[in-house]
C-alpha cells in the first residue's frame, strides 16, 4: 500500500509541475531549434508547400546529371536533398524524424559547431550523389540524407533504448537496421535508406575509426560560428582556408 501510494504521490506531483510550466508557443519552440535543424526543416517544409500549391514543378528540384552538368543546374545538388514529397502520413514521419534525430546529433555531437554539422552532411550528401550517379533512378535523396542523420545517431546515441511501436525494445546502435526491416515489411524500397547508411558509415568511419578531422574549412567556420559558444570558435584561430584537416589517421576520436 505504501508503495502505491508513493507512486501515485510521484505522479501528482509530475502532472501538477507540468501544468504549472508555460507552454511554448510555436514560435518559440520554433526558435529553439539548433539551426542546422531549424534550416533543414524549414527547407523541407517550404519545398513540399511550394509544390502542393502548384508554385514549383518538383522536376526543377530533382537530382538531374545531364541538366547540372550540361545546363550548370547547380541548385539540384542542394534541392533533391529537401523534398520528402507533397503533404501526407510519409511526409509527415520524415519530418519527425528529421527534426528528432537532427536535433539530437546537432546538440551533442555537433554542439557549437554548426559549420562542423553541415560539412558533415555536405560530405554524406556527395557520397550518396556518387552512389546516385552510378545507380541511376534516384531523383530525390531527402531519405538518404535522413538515413545517414539517423546512422550517425545510432553511433553518438549507441546505448539508448528505443521501443519499436511498444512491442520490443532495441538499441540505438542496431535503429538505422530495425528502420530498413520495417521498410521492407510495408512494401518499400530499402535502396535510399541502405545509400544513406553507407554514406553515414563512411563518415563515421573516417572520423571515428581511422581519426581524421573532417572539420568544416575556416571560411565556413567563421561564417557559422564566429563569435559563438563553443569548441568551434577556439579551434577556428588554429585552422588554415581549407579547415586544417589533420589527414594523418590514428584512433578514436575522443570524448565520443
Amino acid at each position: 500500500g505504501g508503495v502505491c501510494t508513493r507512486r501515485l504521490a510521484r505522479r501528482l506531483t509530475r502532472r501538477r509541475a507540468l501544468a504549472a510550466a508555460p507552454m511554448a508557443t510555436p514560435e518559440e519552440w520554433y526558435r529553439s531549434l539548433p539551426p542546422v535543424t531549424r534550416g533543414y526543416m524549414t527547407s523541407a517544409v517550404a519545398a513540399t508547400l511550394t509544390v502542393q500549391l502548384g508554385l514549383l514543378d518538383p522536376s526543377l528540384m530533382h537530382l538531374d546529371f545531364p541538366s547540372i552538368f550540361g545546363s550548370l543546374e547547380l541548385w539540384r545538388l542542394l534541392t533533391n536533398f529537401t523534398f520528402f514529397g507533397t503533404f501526407s502520413f510519409p511526409f509527415v514521419m520524415s519530418l519527425f524524424f528529421l527534426i528528432r534525430y537532427t536535433k539530437e546529433l546537432e546538440a551533442k555531437r555537433f554542439e557549437g559547431r554548426t559549420a562542423d554539422f553541415l560539412w558533415a552532411m555536405a560530405i554524406m550528401g556527395a557520397v550518396q550523389a556518387v552512389v546516385a550517379y552510378v545507380l541511376g533512378g534516384l531523383p530525390f535523396l531527402s531519405q538518404a540524407m535522413l538515413s545517414a542523420i539517423v546512422y550517425v545517431w545510432s553511433r553518438e546515441f549507441a546505448d539508448t533504448v528505443l521501443s519499436v511501436f511498444g512491442l520490443f525494445n532495441v538499441q540505438g546502435f542496431y535503429w538505422p537496421w530495425v528502420l530498413v526491416a520495417l521498410r521492407v515489411l510495408m512494401g518499400g524500397s530499402p535502396v535510399l535508406d541502405l545509400v544513406g547508411i553507407l554514406s553515414g558509415h563512411i563518415y563515421y568511419f573516417l572520423e571515428d575509426v581511422q581519426g581524421y578531422s573532417l572539420r568544416a574549412p575556416a571560411l565556413l567556420s567563421d561564417f557559422f560560428d564566429r563569435g559563438r559558444p563553443g569548441p568551434a570558435a577556439a579551434q577556428a584561430q588554429r585552422r588554415n582556408m581549407f579547415g586544417n584537416h589533420n589527414w594523418g589517421g590514428g584512433g578514436q576520436r575522443l570524448g565520443g
